[in-house]
């Protein structure tokens, strides 16, 4: 059973990296002026507005799991937030290569683009961090510019734990009532999950996906939610043809490729390759070239990234794949 997280925002935490403090620098600058123009005042407000109407409204949450609802409440919140940074100077490199892939993938989910709304949102937001031991993202500029202008200590906390998150490769090990159980390669940690998709597969599948743990706060709740659309692994099949990967498939996978990452052990390594891969387009492109097929509760991705003969769209393999 997946443990619950703990919700320790520390509001008055310094800024975890130079990206942040130059923002909460350039707001602090904002906020004191003595004179502000009151035509950039009325734009930026109407932009905030504007914004502010994309969040999905309470009375939508109703038809949504409690857990899942706060989640997706969480995201739309802090997606204002990083709308409104985005286009700092000192955001521009981050924004650059988030743009960059936005537009070569379209990302919306199938039939336009493999890559779905929430995994590029939370890859975008989560994932994609600057270069260097800090490891800044959007969310976390965005978590620290909310602690120095003293936002709510528990919705930082939930920026927190989905700023923890990555994808990862999971076994699933059945199914009971509206849960699934999954067993993630390499840690071996077994979650309980529910699927807001609605797909609940069959034992013995290899499921790439995003999970969210509960949240320490909600005591009645013991389980994680699958916040992205289930990608379901083949093994590189033939045409017309998708024949389910397997678990030793995906060790065999990890085999090759772990010990080229810099950490203090297997498991370590492996949580920095599910996050930041060896380049920051890594996961998103394989995505891309490992598209077979969907339906509209899951995904199916055929072969491996190291693999490039594997890969049903391999002709338009760039270097990305690379190590």
């Amino acid at each position: 059973m997946t443990k619950k997280t703990r919700g320790n925002s520390g509001s008055k935490s310094p800024a975890r990296g130079p990206i942040a403090r130059k923002v909460i620098a350039a707001a602090k600058t904002h906020i004191q002026k003595k004179v502000v123009s009151l035509a950039d005042w009325k734009a930026g407000s109407q932009y905030a507005q504007e914004l502010q109407k994309t969040v999905i409204q309470r009375d939508q949450l109703g038809k949504y799991d409690p857990l899942h609802s706060l989640y997706i409440y969480a995201q739309n919140q802090l997606s204002v937030l990083i709308e409104q940074i985005i286009n700092l100077p000192m955001v521009e490199k981050l924004a650059d290569i988030y743009g960059e892939l936005q537009e070569e993938h379209t990302p919306s989910g199938p039939p336009m683009s493999p890559l779905t709304t929430s995994y590029f949102t939370c890859w975008g937001s989560f994932d994609l961090c600057s270069n260097g031991a800090k490891k800044e993202t959007l969310a976390t500029i965005s978590i620290d510019l909310s602690k120095a202008l003293d936002v709510n200590d528990r919705i930082i906390a939930i920026y927190e734990t989905m700023q923890a998150s990555r994808m990862g490769i999971y076994v699933h090990e059945g199914v009971s009532g509206k849960f699934l159980f999954l067993r993630e390669l390499i840690t071996g940690r077994q979650v309980k999950a529910i699927c807001p998709s609605g797909y609940l597969g069959h034992v013995g599948e290899i499921w790439y996906v995003r999970l969210l743990p509960p949240l320490e706060d909600l005591q009645q709740i013991d389980y994680s939610v699958v916040f992205t659309t289930p990608y379901i692994l083949g093994r590189g099949s033939k045409i017309n043809q998708f024949d389910p990967a397997r678990e030793s498939d995906w060790i065999a996978f990890f085999e090759r490729n772990l010990s080229k990452i810099k950490a203090e052990n297997k498991e370590k390594a492996y949580e920095y390759l599910m996050k930041y891969g060896p380049n920051r387009k890594y996961w998103c492109e394989y995505v891309f070239l490992a598209y077979r097929n969907y339906r509209p509760d899951m995904i199916f991705l055929d072969g491996f990234p190291d693999v490039l003969s594997s890969l049903p769209h391999a002709e338009l393999a760039r270097d990305t794949l690379k190590f």
